[in-house]
């Protein structure tokens, strides 16, 4: 028997099969590459046959030639219409809203004079960090996680877009804190002279800076990285943290974790909460009070009778004194 009709066996080839043409099209690659495989051949090398009657070259044929569509492209679920056309359409709706409506804040704020205040600024500058954000968070997330599931942009790319997602966070998480602080500020001490645009400026210069800092290590150790299985045998790479130390790996995340969420969140509720307990908490001076009102009422009563009062007495003590006076001069 030949390669050819040894491999037709092997595969179990038959027309009324529903996986003959591709069946077919494997053993015809096989019988090219291998045009002396016999029975001998199969024993040496130990090629088990229910590799092939179970139908598993299919599967390994498209792990190992099927390179160009993706890690999850024989998933049934991620490979499925539905639900490739509903992450495609959350993750452009995202990414559009995202900036156009952060580029509308930026716009107006920047060509409005009368715009350019001190809490316009801070806004501008968290539009500006949730711009960042949508620029290197959804495309750079959509593409390599959901849709190829390896990484195609270079090197490069895999140390600035980690790091940029890690500078917009900080800065929008250290703008929310200066916000606060700012209406914490205005409320509780009022006679305060407010923050100058000048000192506002200098304040979202100060978050930048502290976010470039922060985030600095992980375009360091941002490296391309190929896992073992599909990744090796179509020679594809993602993009990940690469550290030495696994020590190392769990302080910066605490460290990053406390200075990206746990301070700012502490900021946020004591100013929010003070700020909720000034303004619902206490009476705003000159809004009405009942029971003041009622005590001022009956002292101003008190008032009058007391008034009505003297009056009267004055009137009565000119008249008797008008009569003394008439009395004496007639005696005399």
């Amino acid at each position: 028997m030949g390669s050819e009709g040894l491999l037709h066996e092997l595969f179990g080839i038959n027309k009324s099969k529903p996986n003959y043409v591709l069946d077919k099209t494997i053993a015809d690659i096989y019988a090219t590459s291998y045009p002396y495989l016999n029975e001998d051949f199969i024993g040496q090398y130990s090629i088990n046959r229910t590799f092939f009657a179970n139908g598993d070259h299919r599967k390994f044929y498209n792990e190992t030639e099927d390179c160009s569509s993706g890690y999850n492209s024989h998933d049934t679920i991620l490979s499925s219409s539905y639900f490739q056309t509903m992450v495609y359409f959350l993750y452009i709706s995202i990414l559009l809203m995202a900036l156009i409506g952060n580029g509308i804040v930026c716009f107006i704020v920047q060509s409005s004079p009368r715009m350019k205040t001190v809490t316009n600024y801070f806004l501008f500058n968290l539009a500006l960090g949730d711009i960042l954000m949508s620029v290197f968070c959804v495309p750079f997330s959509f593409v390599p996680t959901i849709l190829l599931q390896f990484w195609p942009f270079g090197t490069v790319l895999c140390h600035l877009v980690n790091y940029s997602q890690a500078i917009s966070v900080l800065v929008s998480a250290y703008t929310l804190v200066a916000i606060s602080v700012d209406r914490y500020i205005v409320i509780m001490w009022p006679l305060r002279p407010r923050i100058t645009k000048r000192y506002a400026k200098c304040i979202i210069g100060v978050v930048w800076v502290i976010a470039l800092v922060t985030a600095f290590p992980i375009i360091i150790v941002s490296k391309l990285y190929q896992p073992e299985g599909w990744h090796q045998k179509c020679d594809k790479y993602i993009c990940r943290e690469d550290w030495s130390e696994d020590s190392q790996y769990f302080y910066y995340t605490l460290a990053l974790m406390t200075l990206q969420f746990v301070i700012p969140i502490f900021v946020l509720c004591f100013t929010y909460i003070r700020i909720a307990i000034a303004v619902w908490g206490k009476r705003p001076p000159g809004e009405a009070e009942n029971s003041r009102d009622q005590k001022m009422a009956r002292s101003k009563r008190k008032v009058d009778a007391m008034k009505s009062l003297v009056k009267y007495d004055e009137k009565n003590a000119v008249k008797m004194s008008k009569k003394f006076t008439y009395k004496r001069n007639y005696i005399c």
